[in-house]
C-alpha cells in the first residue's frame, strides 16, 4: 500500500512542504483541480498544479470537479495530457469527483450517470496515455463519502466496478477505528460490503482521519462535550491504515496537511500540523 496526504486546495505548495511531506514517509499529495462552474478551466491553472508535484519529484492525485460533464472532459484532457508530455504518466492518478452520493450533489441521484462520466475520463486518460511512452494514468472513481451501508449501496448501482478504473471510498469515523459503523457487526463486515460494490477493482482509500476539536454527543441531561487527544488521533490513523492495508486496498491517503484558521470547528482540526507550524504526533505514525 502506497501513503500519500491531502494537501492543498487548488493551490501550489512550498518546496518546504514538499520537503516535509516527503521527509514524513508520504510519496505524493491529492491534491484539487479547482474550476468556476459555467466557465473554461484554467489551462495555466490545471498545469501549474500538476507541474508542481511533479517538479517535486512526488505522486499526484488529482481530484477533478464532475458538476458539468464538458468542463470535467477538459479538465481530464489537460491533466492528462500534461503528466504524459512530462513522461510521468503513472505518477498521476485523476479521481473522479469527490463524494458524489452525497444528499445534494450533482450526482447523488444518478449514480450511472455519475459512472458514465466516469467511463469518459477513463477512456480520455487511455487515449492520451497510448501515445506516450511515460506510462499510463491511473483513473479512481471519486471515493464515496464513507463505506457505510447507504454509499456502498449507492456505488453498487453505480456499476463502476465494470470500468477499467479502481474504486474509490473514504474512511470516517467518529468512533475509535476498531467500532463498525451503524449497520455493522464487525469492520469486517464493512470491507466485505466495499469488495462486494467494488468486484475485482483495486479499491483506493483516498480520504481518513480523525479530528481533535470538541465533540458533543448525548441529550440533556447526560449531554457530555468531549474530544480525542492528538496521541489518540495518531494512534487511530495508525490502526487504520493497517486495516485498510490488511483489506487489500492500493492506497491510503491521509486527511490532512495543516489545520485551518478555525481551531473550533472540526473541519479545521484534521491536520497533522497545527496553524503555528508545529508538528502533531499523527504527522509520524509513518515513521514508527
Amino acid at each position: 500500500m502506497i501513503y500519500l496526504l491531502n494537501a492543498g486546495f487548488g493551490e501550489p505548495l512550498s518546496g518546504e512542504d514538499f520537503a516535509l511531506i516527503r521527509s514524513l514517509g508520504y510519496v505524493g499529495i491529492r491534491q484539487d483541480v479547482p474550476s468556476a462552474l459555467g466557465a473554461a478551466p484554467s489551462v495555466a491553472g490545471a498545469a501549474a498544479l500538476v507541474d508542481n508535484v511533479l517538479d517535486a519529484g512526488l505522486m499526484g492525485i488529482f481530484v477533478i470537479p464532475a458538476d458539468l460533464a464538458d468542463i470535467c472532459h477538459q479538465i481530464a484532457h489537460m491533466v492528462a495530457r500534461l503528466a504524459v508530455g512530462r513522461q510521468q504518466g503513472s505518477r498521476v492518478v485523476i479521481e473522479v469527483g469527490n463524494e458524489e452520493d452525497l444528499s445534494g450533489k450533482r450526482w447523488a441521484r444518478d449514480p450511472i450517470g455519475w459512472a458514465a462520466l466516469v467511463s469518459d475520463v477513463s477512456v480520455i486518460a487511455a487515449s492520451h496515455s497510448n501515445i506516450s511512452p511515460g506510462g499510463a494514468v491511473q483513473v479512481v472513481s471519486g471515493g464515496v463519502s464513507s463505506v457505510s451501508r447507504q454509499a456502498m449501496g449507492w456505488l453498487e448501482r453505480s456499476h463502476v466496478r465494470d470500468l477499467p478504473i479502481g474504486v474509490g471510498y473514504h474512511q470516517y469515523r467518529s468512533t475509535p477505528p476498531a467500532e463498525p459503523l451503524d449497520g455493522y457487526r464487525t469492520r469486517g463486515e464493512e470491507f466485505r460490503a466495499l469488495r462486494d460494490a467494488a468486484g475485482d477493482r483495486e479499491t483506493w482509500m483516498t480520504e481518513s482521519g480523525w479530528h481533535s476539536a470538541r465533540r458533543t454527543s448525548g441529550c440533556w441531561p447526560r449531554k457530555r462535550t468531549w474530544s480525542y487527544s492528538d496521541a489518540e488521533v495518531a494512534r487511530f490513523l495508525s490502526e487504520e491504515m493497517a486495516r485498510n492495508e490488511e483489506a487489500g486496498a492500493r492506497c491510503f491517503v491521509t486527511y490532512q496537511l495543516a489545520d485551518g484558521p478555525n481551531a473550533a470547528n472540526d473541519q479545521d482540526r484534521f491536520g497533522i500540523r497545527c496553524t503555528d507550524g508545529t508538528l502533531k504526533p499523527s504527522a509520524r505514525v509513518l515513521l514508527t
